[in-house]
């Protein structure tokens, strides 16, 4: 028996005990003394009864509430030894504001400020574009060998394309 239900019992016992003792009980009269401990032993009987249910309800309320906290406790664990993750940004490319104008492509080694456990997530998309006006626009922008240290980024033109500028911002995210 657990001990939920160890204390229930003394408290159903205690709820029997307090109306039993409000009814007065006739020593003299045996029919009527024997009557009332029939009665007595048929009200304990169904106090016990009615109250299976609820103890078997709070039985498996229990099991459920171990088992979350079973399941709540490896989450804990789980967060508590994973590694950190983060994220790293910068912006890399080339700007001339004047002639001669820069030559393409453009390539560059971007070194991460602390390395990471593992090769990082690198996203990155074209931040900053100045042109010839006279000129088609044509740009690529491409990164290439990521590490756990850098990457490589490389920036071209091709056919008539003349720039000024070309930047690239990207991000690095991983352990």
């Amino acid at each position: 028996m657990s001990l939920l239900q160890r204390i229930l019992l003394l408290f159903t016992a205690v709820a029997i005990i307090a109306a039993v003792s409000s009814q007065p009980l006739v020593e003299n009269n045996v029919p009527t003394a024997q009557q009332s401990g029939n009665d007595l032993n048929f009200y304990l009987l169904e106090q016990v009864y009615a109250m299976k249910p609820k103890l078997q309800a709070l039985e498996s309320k229990t099991k459920e509430m171990e088992l979350d906290l079973a399941i709540k406790k490896e989450q804990i664990e789980a967060l508590q030894n994973r590694k950190e993750f983060r994220c790293e940004s910068g912006v890399v490319g080339r700007y001339v504001d004047a002639k001669p104008l820069p030559s393409w492509p453009y390539t560059r080694r971007v070194t991460f400020q602390t390395q990471f456990e593992a090769k990082p997530t690198v996203t990155y998309g074209l931040y900053y574009l100045d042109s010839v006006s006279t000129t088609n626009l044509r740009v690529s922008a491409e990164v290439t060998n990521v590490f756990k240290t850098g990457f490589q980024v490389q920036l071209n033109t091709w056919a008539d394309t003349q720039l000024y500028a070309a930047k690239i911002r990207w991000m690095a995210c991983g352990k």
